[in-house]
């Protein structure tokens, strides 16, 4: 649209001149686990191993006996952290987990039901007392329909600056205060709070009308209220409420341990505890860590939709998840989900020398690690010795803090120690199976950067997030575009701002050079496509030095 800017003188901005492309990346991780607490089945964005440990809860102690049986995730996510990490996706799994909870009853039978946050046998550990108020408690914002007699929930209101009744005028689409007395009759502006009964009189004018709504706060006396505390650990929670009701609503509003529900006697005081100083803890809770390969396909589509770049199944192995893995991946680089995407996994526990190098993956997107690591178990307080399927949760942290183009060969990977030193000759062969080996070389180091592929063209890791990173950018450069004319001009404008993406690239190294065309037929056209043809050369790194000596 033109504007005006003097008599006679026109200017028109053509946003499209404007568009710049996003910053991208390519080195969020997502990983998928059991662990003892968190939402089930559900993304969650973490930033810093604390973080981790606040949502899913400690690990267990590592049972060299019996692998297989520990949580997972948070193990996982402890290495991929510490190796460099800084965003990375969780889903917890285990769908036979259980959540702990306590039956609270009233004088009449069952009044509400407390339960962990979160499935998991940390749930177990929630304990509770009720006992006598020691304060009043506060109903807040209960609200009533107008259009006859109004009497508020609770009884035995004690006279308080803290009360506040409101009506809310259909008519007017607005909230009008009200003053609050005790006694006589209420003028304009006042209500008439009965102490004993919690009746409401307004004055005959300002009665509020069927379409109304009150809207009250209050406060109710500390004899017809109960203390309720909630303890887990050295952490309290204490609550003071008139009813089921009011302490469901004040759990559910503020507690960071628990929820509550409702039950049919809700409306009743939750009965005290016979003695003031009994806790009676919750029960049930269980952690799920039960899990087979399917829950684990079923928790990485749970990351199908979300930015996440570097994939692991915590805990699993490429007997257990590697075909699943591949086939994830697989799946998300498509031009359907557009989730470009590779994934890692690690060896087993049990696998020696022919097992890893008898691996069948041959994936582009799938890079195949081993031996496993040493590593400080924090619930065993000892160090211990954990299978690849760990290793590849530290080389996807270690893979995450570098750029696309930054290969892992050679790169130091601060592990406390190897489960296998392999020799020379077992490294060769190891790197000729396609797996990337550690190795104790002046400090634990990554021999080689690869992926399974056995297409040379995706040998290095490097090629694949190259690639990967210049279809996000594409995809982000492009994207402004659609819903525009689809005639030179802007087709112009959209390779311009393409252009400028890749020569950043070729500017930051990962790139030697490229080629880039942006066209549209005129049958083309008709349909809306815009055609961008791009042709990489991407940089490849050093994997080993040829040195040729002439001696005279």
């Amino acid at each position: 649209m033109s504007e005006m800017i003097l008599p006679g003188t026109y200017i028109e901005v053509r946003p499209e001149g404007l568009i710049v492309p996003g910053r991208i990346s390519v080195n969020n991780v997502g990983m998928v686990g059991t662990a003892a607490k968190g939402p089930l089945n559900l993304p969650v964005l973490l930033s810093t191993y604390t973080e981790a440990h606040e949502v899913f809860g400690d690990y267990d102690a590592w049972d060299a006996d019996n692998p297989g049986s520990e949580l997972t995730l948070v193990r996982a996510l402890e290495q991929a952290f510490t190796h460099g990490a800084t965003a990375v996706y969780a889903v917890r799994i285990g769908d036979n987990a259980d959540t702990a909870d306590l039956q609270i009853d009233s004088i009449t039978g069952a009044c509400l039901t407390i339960a962990a946050q979160s499935p998991g046998a940390w749930g177990n550990e929630i304990r509770v007392n009720i006992t006598d108020a020691d304060a009043h408690s506060y109903i807040s914002d209960e609200t009533h329909p107008g259009g006859g007699a109004v009497s508020l929930d609770y009884t035995t209101i004690v006279e308080s600056v803290r009360n506040r009744i409101s009506v809310f005028v259909d008519a007017e689409q607005r909230e009008v205060a009200f003053g609050i007395i005790y006694n006589g009759a209420p003028g304009t502006g006042q209500v008439l709070v009965n102490t004993a009964t919690g009746a409401l009189t307004f004055e005959a004018s300002e009665a509020p009308a069927a379409a109304d709504e009150v809207i009250a706060s209050y406060v109710v006396n500390l004899a017809n209220s109960v203390k309720v505390t909630l303890q887990v650990g050295t952490a309290e929670e204490i609550y003071i409420a008139a009813n089921g009701n009011d302490l469901a609503a004040d759990i559910n509003k503020s507690s960071a341990m628990a929820v509550a529900t409702a039950a049919a006697n809700a409306a009743e005081l939750p009965t005290k505890f016979a003695n003031a100083f009994d806790f009676f803890p919750l029960t049930g809770g269980a952690n799920g860590a039960g899990v087979s390969a399917s829950d684990y396909k079923a928790g990485m589509d749970q990351l199908m939709s979300k930015d996440a770049h570097i994939i692991v199944a915590a805990g699993q192995d490429h007997n257990s998840s590697g075909a699943d893995l591949a086939a994830h991946c697989k799946a998300a680089s498509s031009d359907v989900n557009k989730r470009e995407r590779i994934g890692i996994i690690g060896s087993a526990f049990t696998d020696d020398f022919e097992d890893v190098r008898a691996h069948n993956l041959n994936s582009d997107r799938v890079v195949f690690v081993a031996p496993g690591i040493e590593a400080n178990d924090a619930a065993a307080e000892d160090r211990v010795t954990l299978p690849g399927a760990y290793t590849a949760a530290a080389v996807a942290g270690l893979l995450a803090s570098y750029s696309p183009h930054i290969s892992l060969t050679n790169k130091p990977i601060p592990v406390a120690g190897l489960q296998e030193d392999y020799t020379n000759a077992e490294l060769t062969q190891l790197v000729s199976a396609k797996v990337l080996v550690l190795q104790n070389k002046l400090g634990f180091k990554v021999v080689k950067g690869i992926t399974t592929s056995s297409n040379s063209a995706w040998h290095q890791i490097t090629t694949r997030r190259i690639v990967d990173f210049a279809k996000y950018g594409v995809r982000s450069a492009a994207d402004p575009y659609i819903g525009m004319l689809n005639n030179e001009r802007v087709r112009g404008a959209m390779r311009a701002t393409i252009n400028s993406f890749l020569a950043e690239m070729v500017e930051d190294e990962m790139l030697i050079s490229y080629e880039l065309d942006v066209s549209a037929t005129r049958e083309e056209q008709r349909k809306g496509i815009a055609r961008v043809t791009i042709v990489l050369r991407p940089v490849f790194s050093i994997d080993f030095i040829k040195v040729t000596m002439f001696l005279e």
